[in-house]
């Protein structure tokens, strides 16, 4: 600035022009790259199976997914408990790259609420992972007993298996009392 406040003609009307300039350059690139991209709206994929006075409805919480291929399967806690763990695990299954999850069902002979029922009383933590050697999907979850109190007093890990493309998953294949073992070994 000169000594009578006012700008030399020439220095500041370029640069200020040039930062208009860039401004409006880099909006109109934002608003195509924003309009080139597809969104679409959220999908529901399942609906709460369990109807159980006990647990929250129309709930389902805690999802996991895996891809293989253009395989995708979901798992999910359905009918929440308000102190942990759920009515059952839900999964869902889209053979189209996630486009559509055609197949949806509940994890059988997991819970007192599953069908068939199954010895636990709550189930939550489901995750799922692909075995490309067996071609199997399969459903990690944490199955609950003694949930009298505040807390469930004595958990076990449970897989469910799939080897149809995750259409069907067939009751716990495998059973573990992890934390009664870690007891055991110290």
């Amino acid at each position: 600035m000169s000594g009578n406040g006012q700008e030399p003609s020439g220095t500041r009307m370029p640069l200020r022009r040039a930062l208009v300039a860039a401004v409006f350059v880099a909006g109109l690139v934002g608003a195509a790259v924003a309009g080139s991209a597809t969104l679409t709206a959220p999908k529901k994929i399942s609906e709460d199976a369990f109807n159980n006075p006990t647990s929250q409805h129309h709930s389902e919480v805690e999802p996991d997914t895996f891809a293989f291929a253009s395989t995708v399967v979901a798992t999910f806690q359905e009918g929440r408990f308000f102190n942990g763990g759920a009515a059952g695990i839900g999964f869902a299954t889209s053979t189209n790259g996630g486009h559509d999850f055609g197949t949806k069902g509940t994890l059988p002979g997991l819970t007192v609420y599953s069908k068939p029922a199954g010895p636990y009383e709550r189930a939550s933590d489901p995750s799922v992972a692909y075995d490309s050697i067996h071609g199997a999907w399969l459903i990690n979850t944490l199955a609950l007993s003694g949930c009298g109190g505040a807390s469930c007093t004595n958990p076990s890990i449970v897989v469910n298996r799939s080897t149809d493309g995750g259409k069907h998953c067939g009751g716990t294949d495998f059973h573990e009392a992890m934390y009664a073992a870690q007891r055991a070994v110290g």
